[in-house]
Protein backbone atom coordinates (compact mmCIF):
# COMPACT_ATOMS: atom_id res chain seq x y z
CA UNK A 1 0.00 0.00 0.00
CA UNK A 2 2.94 2.40 1.01
CA UNK A 3 4.15 1.42 -2.69
CA UNK A 4 1.10 2.71 -4.39
CA UNK A 5 1.21 5.90 -2.44
CA UNK A 6 4.49 6.60 -3.42
CA UNK A 7 3.77 5.80 -7.08
CA UNK A 8 0.67 7.72 -6.90
CA UNK A 9 2.71 10.75 -5.37
CA UNK A 10 5.91 10.61 -8.33
CA UNK A 11 2.53 10.61 -10.63
CA UNK A 12 1.14 13.39 -9.20
CA UNK A 13 4.04 15.68 -8.93
CA UNK A 14 4.76 14.52 -12.52
CA UNK A 15 1.76 15.67 -13.50
CA UNK A 16 2.10 18.98 -11.69
CA UNK A 17 5.66 19.58 -13.23
CA UNK A 18 4.24 18.66 -16.61
CA UNK A 19 1.51 21.44 -16.13
CA UNK A 20 3.23 23.87 -14.94
CA UNK A 21 5.96 23.41 -17.61
CA UNK A 22 3.10 24.25 -20.15
CA UNK A 23 1.39 27.36 -18.60
CA UNK A 24 5.00 28.94 -18.22
CA UNK A 25 5.65 27.78 -21.71
CA UNK A 26 2.28 29.18 -22.42
CA UNK A 27 2.83 32.43 -20.48
CA UNK A 28 6.05 33.12 -21.97
CA UNK A 29 4.47 32.73 -25.82
CA UNK A 30 1.83 35.38 -24.47
CA UNK A 31 4.67 37.52 -23.29
CA UNK A 32 6.89 36.94 -26.44
CA UNK A 33 6.66 40.10 -29.07
CA UNK A 34 3.70 39.30 -31.98
CA UNK A 35 5.19 38.50 -35.10
CA UNK A 36 5.58 35.38 -37.59
CA UNK A 37 7.43 33.82 -40.38
CA UNK A 38 8.25 34.80 -43.43
CA UNK A 39 10.17 34.83 -47.15
CA UNK A 40 12.15 37.49 -48.34
CA UNK A 41 11.43 39.10 -51.49
CA UNK A 42 13.13 41.25 -53.77
CA UNK A 43 11.96 44.16 -56.06
CA UNK A 44 11.78 42.72 -59.66
CA UNK A 45 12.40 44.77 -63.04
CA UNK A 46 11.90 43.13 -66.36
CA UNK A 47 13.56 44.50 -69.39
CA UNK A 48 11.92 44.20 -72.40
CA UNK A 49 11.89 45.36 -75.71
CA UNK A 50 8.99 47.43 -77.10
CA UNK A 51 10.36 46.67 -80.66
CA UNK A 52 10.73 43.48 -83.18
CA UNK A 53 14.20 43.46 -83.89
CA UNK A 54 16.97 41.17 -83.57
CA UNK A 55 19.24 41.31 -81.09
CA UNK A 56 23.28 42.24 -81.57
CA UNK A 57 24.87 41.98 -77.87
CA UNK A 58 24.05 41.32 -74.54
CA UNK A 59 26.38 42.84 -72.22
CA UNK A 60 25.74 41.22 -68.49
CA UNK A 61 25.29 37.87 -67.32
CA UNK A 62 23.60 36.46 -64.58
CA UNK A 63 24.35 37.31 -61.32
CA UNK A 64 26.26 40.63 -62.79
CA UNK A 65 25.56 43.81 -60.74
CA UNK A 66 24.44 46.60 -62.48
CA UNK A 67 24.31 50.52 -62.20
CA UNK A 68 21.27 52.57 -63.42
CA UNK A 69 21.93 53.48 -66.51
CA UNK A 70 24.18 50.95 -67.49
CA UNK A 71 23.96 49.58 -71.75
CA UNK A 72 22.64 46.23 -71.08
CA UNK A 73 20.75 44.93 -74.39
CA UNK A 74 21.21 46.36 -77.86
CA UNK A 75 19.32 45.42 -80.94
CA UNK A 76 19.35 46.00 -84.68
CA UNK A 77 17.32 48.93 -85.38
CA UNK A 78 18.65 49.82 -88.85
CA UNK A 79 14.85 50.29 -89.87
CA UNK A 80 13.74 52.59 -86.83
CA UNK A 81 16.78 54.26 -87.47
CA UNK A 82 16.13 55.07 -91.49
CA UNK A 83 12.68 56.24 -89.81
CA UNK A 84 14.23 58.90 -87.76
CA UNK A 85 16.49 59.98 -90.50
CA UNK A 86 13.53 60.43 -92.69
CA UNK A 87 11.29 62.33 -90.29
CA UNK A 88 14.13 64.39 -89.61
CA UNK A 89 14.35 65.39 -93.11
CA UNK A 90 10.47 65.72 -93.24
CA UNK A 91 10.94 68.46 -90.50
CA UNK A 92 13.44 70.15 -92.43
CA UNK A 93 11.24 70.63 -95.37
CA UNK A 94 8.62 71.58 -93.51
CA UNK A 95 10.44 74.23 -91.52
CA UNK A 96 11.93 75.43 -95.11
CA UNK A 97 8.32 75.89 -96.16
CA UNK A 98 7.54 78.06 -93.36
CA UNK A 99 10.50 80.09 -93.73
CA UNK A 100 8.95 80.85 -97.85
CA UNK A 101 5.29 81.23 -96.26
CA UNK A 102 6.88 84.07 -94.36
CA UNK A 103 8.44 85.47 -97.47
CA UNK A 104 5.51 85.46 -99.43
CA UNK A 105 3.54 86.96 -96.59
CA UNK A 106 6.40 90.10 -96.32
CA UNK A 107 6.04 90.05 -100.05
CA UNK A 108 2.36 90.01 -100.06
CA UNK A 109 2.73 93.48 -97.21
CA UNK A 110 4.81 95.41 -99.59
CA UNK A 111 2.48 95.07 -102.56
CA UNK A 112 -0.19 96.44 -100.14
CA UNK A 113 1.39 98.71 -99.34
CA UNK A 114 2.09 99.88 -102.72
CA UNK A 115 -1.14 99.74 -103.53
CA UNK A 116 -2.73 101.74 -101.03
CA UNK A 117 -0.13 104.36 -101.64
CA UNK A 118 -0.69 104.93 -105.77
CA UNK A 119 -4.87 104.45 -104.29
CA UNK A 120 -4.07 107.33 -102.19
CA UNK A 121 -1.86 109.53 -104.87
CA UNK A 122 -4.31 108.47 -107.45
CA UNK A 123 -7.10 110.23 -104.99
CA UNK A 124 -5.23 113.42 -104.43
CA UNK A 125 -3.97 113.58 -108.00
CA UNK A 126 -8.07 113.55 -108.77
CA UNK A 127 -8.74 116.41 -105.85
CA UNK A 128 -6.46 118.27 -107.08
CA UNK A 129 -7.71 117.69 -110.97
CA UNK A 130 -11.26 118.19 -109.46
CA UNK A 131 -10.18 122.06 -108.81
CA UNK A 132 -8.42 122.25 -111.80
CA UNK A 133 -11.70 121.62 -113.62
CA UNK A 134 -13.67 123.98 -111.38
CA UNK A 135 -11.30 126.77 -111.90
CA UNK A 136 -11.66 126.31 -115.32
CA UNK A 137 -15.21 126.05 -116.06
CA UNK A 138 -15.60 129.29 -113.97
CA UNK A 139 -13.06 130.97 -116.46
CA UNK A 140 -15.59 129.52 -119.43
CA UNK A 141 -18.27 130.64 -118.20
CA UNK A 142 -16.88 133.90 -118.00
CA UNK A 143 -15.40 134.08 -121.29
CA UNK A 144 -18.78 133.07 -122.70
CA UNK A 145 -20.33 135.94 -121.00
CA UNK A 146 -17.58 138.10 -122.53
CA UNK A 147 -18.18 137.15 -125.96
CA UNK A 148 -21.95 136.99 -125.88
CA UNK A 149 -20.82 141.45 -125.27
CA UNK A 150 -18.25 140.98 -128.16
CA UNK A 151 -15.36 141.39 -125.72
CA UNK A 152 -13.55 138.60 -127.12
CA UNK A 153 -13.06 136.66 -129.76
CA UNK A 154 -14.70 133.04 -131.53
CA UNK A 155 -11.66 131.67 -131.19
CA UNK A 156 -10.19 133.12 -127.33
CA UNK A 157 -14.05 131.11 -125.97
CA UNK A 158 -12.81 127.57 -128.18
CA UNK A 159 -9.62 127.87 -126.27
CA UNK A 160 -11.27 127.71 -123.13
CA UNK A 161 -13.35 125.09 -123.91
CA UNK A 162 -10.99 123.17 -125.28
CA UNK A 163 -8.92 123.32 -121.66
CA UNK A 164 -12.86 122.44 -120.19
CA UNK A 165 -13.00 119.07 -122.03
CA UNK A 166 -9.06 118.50 -121.43
CA UNK A 167 -9.84 118.81 -117.67
CA UNK A 168 -13.08 116.39 -117.76
CA UNK A 169 -10.85 113.78 -119.11
CA UNK A 170 -8.01 114.03 -116.75
CA UNK A 171 -10.49 113.45 -114.21
CA UNK A 172 -12.11 110.35 -115.77
CA UNK A 173 -8.70 108.98 -116.35
CA UNK A 174 -7.35 109.77 -112.54
CA UNK A 175 -10.92 108.18 -111.63
CA UNK A 176 -9.72 105.27 -113.54
CA UNK A 177 -6.58 104.61 -111.94
CA UNK A 178 -7.81 105.17 -108.68
CA UNK A 179 -10.56 102.23 -109.26
CA UNK A 180 -7.27 99.94 -110.61
CA UNK A 181 -5.41 100.92 -107.75
CA UNK A 182 -8.14 100.06 -105.30
CA UNK A 183 -8.41 96.86 -106.96
CA UNK A 184 -5.01 96.30 -106.71
CA UNK A 185 -4.82 96.90 -102.74
CA UNK A 186 -8.01 94.31 -102.55
CA UNK A 187 -6.30 91.47 -104.62
CA UNK A 188 -3.11 92.52 -102.56
CA UNK A 189 -4.39 92.36 -98.95
CA UNK A 190 -6.13 88.56 -100.41
CA UNK A 191 -2.88 87.54 -101.67
CA UNK A 192 -1.69 88.92 -97.81
CA UNK A 193 -4.12 86.53 -96.39
CA UNK A 194 -3.29 83.70 -98.36
CA UNK A 195 0.14 83.20 -97.53
CA UNK A 196 -0.54 83.82 -93.57
CA UNK A 197 -2.87 80.55 -94.35
CA UNK A 198 0.25 79.02 -96.32
CA UNK A 199 2.51 80.21 -93.27
CA UNK A 200 -0.21 78.73 -90.85
CA UNK A 201 -0.51 75.68 -93.05
CA UNK A 202 3.66 75.22 -92.88
CA UNK A 203 3.71 75.20 -89.11
CA UNK A 204 0.93 72.59 -88.61
CA UNK A 205 3.25 70.84 -90.80
CA UNK A 206 6.28 71.64 -88.57
CA UNK A 207 4.38 70.17 -85.81
CA UNK A 208 3.54 67.31 -87.14
CA UNK A 209 7.08 66.51 -88.56
CA UNK A 210 8.22 67.36 -85.22
CA UNK A 211 6.14 64.65 -83.33
CA UNK A 212 7.43 62.30 -86.07
CA UNK A 213 10.72 63.08 -85.05
CA UNK A 214 10.14 62.42 -81.42
CA UNK A 215 8.00 59.21 -82.20
CA UNK A 216 11.32 58.00 -84.37
CA UNK A 217 13.27 58.99 -81.38
CA UNK A 218 11.68 57.35 -79.01
CA UNK A 219 11.31 53.82 -81.16
CA UNK A 220 15.16 54.61 -81.92
CA UNK A 221 16.37 54.49 -78.32
CA UNK A 222 14.89 51.54 -77.93
CA UNK A 223 17.70 49.77 -79.37
CA UNK A 224 19.46 50.58 -76.43
CA UNK A 225 18.13 49.36 -73.17
CA UNK A 226 19.51 50.51 -69.92
CA UNK A 227 19.20 49.50 -66.08
CA UNK A 228 16.00 51.58 -64.78
CA UNK A 229 18.31 51.22 -61.41
CA UNK A 230 20.93 49.91 -59.68
CA UNK A 231 20.48 45.58 -59.82
CA UNK A 232 21.46 42.43 -60.07
CA UNK A 233 21.10 40.34 -63.23
CA UNK A 234 18.41 37.72 -61.93
CA UNK A 235 17.67 35.80 -65.54
CA UNK A 236 19.00 36.26 -69.13
CA UNK A 237 16.44 34.78 -70.96
CA UNK A 238 17.88 36.02 -74.94
CA UNK A 239 21.21 35.83 -76.67
CA UNK A 240 22.11 37.84 -79.22
CA UNK A 241 20.99 36.53 -82.99
CA UNK A 242 18.06 36.17 -81.21
CA UNK A 243 15.22 37.99 -82.98
CA UNK A 244 12.98 39.08 -79.95
CA UNK A 245 8.81 40.37 -80.25
CA UNK A 246 7.60 43.77 -78.61
CA UNK A 247 6.76 42.34 -75.19
CA UNK A 248 9.33 40.17 -74.54
CA UNK A 249 11.11 40.04 -71.44
CA UNK A 250 15.09 40.11 -72.29
CA UNK A 251 16.55 40.12 -68.43
CA UNK A 252 14.98 40.39 -64.88
CA UNK A 253 17.05 42.69 -62.74
CA UNK A 254 16.15 42.22 -58.94
CA UNK A 255 17.12 45.04 -56.38
CA UNK A 256 18.53 43.84 -53.15
CA UNK A 257 19.30 47.47 -51.83
CA UNK A 258 15.52 47.19 -49.67
CA UNK A 259 13.72 43.78 -49.27
CA UNK A 260 10.31 42.83 -48.46
CA UNK A 261 8.52 39.51 -46.92
CA UNK A 262 5.31 38.79 -45.63
CA UNK A 263 3.91 37.41 -42.20
CA UNK A 264 0.67 36.86 -41.09
CA UNK A 265 -0.76 37.32 -37.78
CA UNK A 266 -3.54 35.66 -36.19
CA UNK A 267 -6.82 38.25 -35.44
CA UNK A 268 -5.83 38.19 -31.49
CA UNK A 269 -2.85 39.89 -32.55
CA UNK A 270 -3.81 42.16 -35.30
CA UNK A 271 -3.60 45.35 -32.68
CA UNK A 272 0.31 44.99 -32.46
CA UNK A 273 0.62 45.96 -36.77
CA UNK A 274 0.78 49.44 -37.32
CA UNK A 275 1.67 51.02 -40.38
CA UNK A 276 5.65 52.29 -39.85
CA UNK A 277 6.03 49.77 -36.50
CA UNK A 278 9.66 48.81 -35.94
CA UNK A 279 10.44 45.13 -36.46
CA UNK A 280 13.19 43.17 -35.81
CA UNK A 281 14.06 40.57 -38.42
CA UNK A 282 16.28 37.20 -37.54
CA UNK A 283 17.47 34.76 -40.38
CA UNK A 284 18.85 31.24 -39.87
CA UNK A 285 21.70 32.72 -42.38
CA UNK A 286 22.99 34.84 -39.79
CA UNK A 287 22.73 33.58 -36.45
CA UNK A 288 22.69 36.22 -33.99
CA UNK A 289 22.38 39.14 -36.49
CA UNK A 290 19.24 41.35 -36.22
CA UNK A 291 17.69 43.13 -39.10
CA UNK A 292 15.51 45.98 -38.25
CA UNK A 293 12.66 46.95 -41.06
CA UNK A 294 9.11 48.45 -40.20
CA UNK A 295 5.74 47.22 -41.41
CA UNK A 296 4.46 48.52 -44.54
CA UNK A 297 0.95 47.50 -45.05
CA UNK A 298 -1.20 45.28 -42.97
CA UNK A 299 -4.02 43.51 -45.04
CA UNK A 300 -7.60 44.78 -45.16
CA UNK A 301 -8.82 41.18 -45.48
CA UNK A 302 -8.39 38.00 -43.80
CA UNK A 303 -7.08 35.14 -45.27
CA UNK A 304 -8.73 32.60 -43.62
CA UNK A 305 -12.53 32.97 -42.61
CA UNK A 306 -14.49 29.47 -40.74
CA UNK A 307 -16.99 28.87 -42.29
CA UNK A 308 -19.29 30.07 -38.94
CA UNK A 309 -17.02 32.27 -36.80
CA UNK A 310 -18.67 31.78 -33.27
CA UNK A 311 -16.00 30.72 -30.55
CA UNK A 312 -12.86 32.60 -29.41
CA UNK A 313 -10.78 30.08 -30.90
CA UNK A 314 -12.63 30.51 -34.43
CA UNK A 315 -12.03 34.33 -34.33
CA UNK A 316 -7.99 33.81 -33.48
CA UNK A 317 -7.82 31.22 -36.45
CA UNK A 318 -8.46 34.28 -38.51
CA UNK A 319 -4.56 35.61 -39.97
CA UNK A 320 -4.51 38.90 -41.59
CA UNK A 321 -0.96 39.70 -43.89
CA UNK A 322 1.31 42.04 -42.94
CA UNK A 323 4.18 43.44 -45.55
CA UNK A 324 7.81 44.80 -44.02
CA UNK A 325 10.26 46.66 -45.13
CA UNK A 326 14.15 45.93 -44.28
CA UNK A 327 16.99 48.00 -45.72
CA UNK A 328 19.26 45.49 -47.24
CA UNK A 329 22.60 47.66 -47.68
CA UNK A 330 25.21 44.64 -47.36
CA UNK A 331 22.68 42.43 -49.80
CA UNK A 332 22.72 39.42 -46.93
CA UNK A 333 19.44 38.39 -47.06
CA UNK A 334 18.55 36.94 -50.50
CA UNK A 335 15.23 36.22 -52.26
CA UNK A 336 13.48 32.76 -50.78
CA UNK A 337 15.53 33.08 -47.48
CA UNK A 338 13.11 32.47 -44.50
CA UNK A 339 12.55 34.92 -42.06
CA UNK A 340 11.43 35.32 -38.03
CA UNK A 341 9.83 38.74 -37.62
CA UNK A 342 8.49 40.14 -34.61
CA UNK A 343 7.44 43.20 -33.88
CA UNK A 344 9.00 45.59 -31.32
CA UNK A 345 7.49 46.67 -28.13
CA UNK A 346 4.42 43.87 -28.46
CA UNK A 347 3.19 40.81 -26.59
CA UNK A 348 1.05 38.34 -28.36
CA UNK A 349 -0.99 39.03 -24.76
CA UNK A 350 -2.34 41.95 -26.04
CA UNK A 351 -0.85 43.69 -22.80
CA UNK A 352 2.43 44.94 -24.38
CA UNK A 353 0.81 46.45 -27.61
CA UNK A 354 0.99 50.16 -27.74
Amino acid sequence: MRRVIIVIGILCLALSLGLWLRLRQLNAYKAAPAGGTGTVEGTEINITARLAARITAVHVREGDEVKAGQLLVELDCADPLAVLAEARARLAVAESNVQGAQASVMAARGSTTAARRAAFAAEAERRAASIDRANVVKEADRLAALHRTGAITASQLDQIETQKNGSEQRIEAIAANHAAAVARTAAAQGSQLAAAAQVEAARSNVAAAAAGVQRAEVNAAECRLVAPRAAVVQTRAYEPGEAVLPGATLLTLIDLTEVKATFFLPNAELAAAAVGRQVAVRADAYPGTVFRGAIRAVSAKAEFTPRNVQTREDRDRLVYGVEIQVPNPERKLRPGMPVEVTIAGTARSGEGAR
